[in-house]
Order: C-alpha cells, then structure tokens, then sequence
C-alpha cells in the first residue's frame, strides 16, 4: 500500500518503464507528449490518504465528480521522467460506486504535438493493437502496456478539457 510520497514514486517507477519501452519501440519520443498518469484506488480511504499526501506535494488539485465518482487532477511539483516529457500531472480515481475497481496504475495519457491524432495511431497500429474506447465524453486509443497499464491517446491534454468542459 501506498502512505507515502516515496512509495508512489518507488511504485511508479515500473510504469514510468513501460513507458519509455513503448517510446522507444515506436519511435515516438519527438512526436507525443505525456499528459497524466492515472491512479486507481480500492477504497474512499485509499483515494483520502493518497489525495491528503498529494495535497501537500502539489501546485493545484482539481477536483469533479464523474460516473459517480470523485476524480482528482493534481499537478505535482516533482514531475514523472519519461522518454515522452515529464509527467506532471496525476488523475487519482476514487473507487467505483460498485466497488469493482482495484488499486493500480492504470494508464498514461499522451496527445500528439508533431504531426496528426490520426498519424500517430497509424503509426502505433503498425506494430500494436490500438483500440478507440467507447468512453464519449473523452474519447482515446489505448494499447495495453502490459499488467494492466494502458497507453492512452488523446486529442489534447486533460488541463484543457477541464477548463473548456468544467470550469464555465
């Protein structure tokens, strides 16, 4: 279980691998930027204590609910390294109203900064699965990484469809 700062970086390191391997196998380092790592929690308890311990070590954290749930966007002061930019935000997802969700990294969001949305899946879909999800309100590509982290390809970042979507 994760209590401290050092725990989620420690922990995170393993997916922050699995990024930079996908970077590489796809040679997508100059072409996408990575938006958010996404952090599922089991329990109310779980996305408190993870939220309280970020709460200290963050410059903001926006806080909506969605599919009944509270989901935090923080933006951490020591970012993430990875071959795709540093990631410098954290989407921490409080449990589902059913209960179904278990703790985990669960993905990276990326979006394209050289070249096309459509290219860039193109490309990925040379050498991977890439799949649209059904999600309709944030739609993305994802390809599994392995684990159960997915690699998730969106239009443009997080902080931008909030503030268009949910601040007006």
């Amino acid at each position: 279980m994760i209590k401290t700062l050092e725990d989620f970086t420690e922990a995170s390191k393993l997916y922050l691998e699995k990024i930079n391997t996908f970077a590489d196998k796809h040679s997508i380092s100059e072409n996408v930027k990575a938006d958010h790592v996404g952090y599922k929690c089991a329990s109310t308890e779980s996305f408190e204590n993870l939220k309280s311990i970020f709460e200290i070590n963050s410059d903001y954290i926006f806080q909506s609910i969605i599919s009944s749930r509270r989901i935090a966007y923080i933006k951490i002061k020591q970012g993430l390294e990875t071959k795709l930019g540093i990631i410098n935000f954290i989407e921490l997802q409080d449990q589902k109203p059913d209960g179904s969700q278990i703790e985990k990294f669960d993905h990276v969001e990326c979006f394209t900064i050289n070249g096309t949305y459509d290219e860039m899946v193109k490309k990925i879909a040379e050498s991977d699965t890439i799949t649209k999800s059904s999600n309709q309100h944030h739609p993305t590509h994802d390809t599994d990484l392995g684990g159960g982290f997915s690699f998730k390809l969106t239009q443009g970042p997080l902080l931008t469809k909030i503030k268009d979507t949910e601040m007006v």
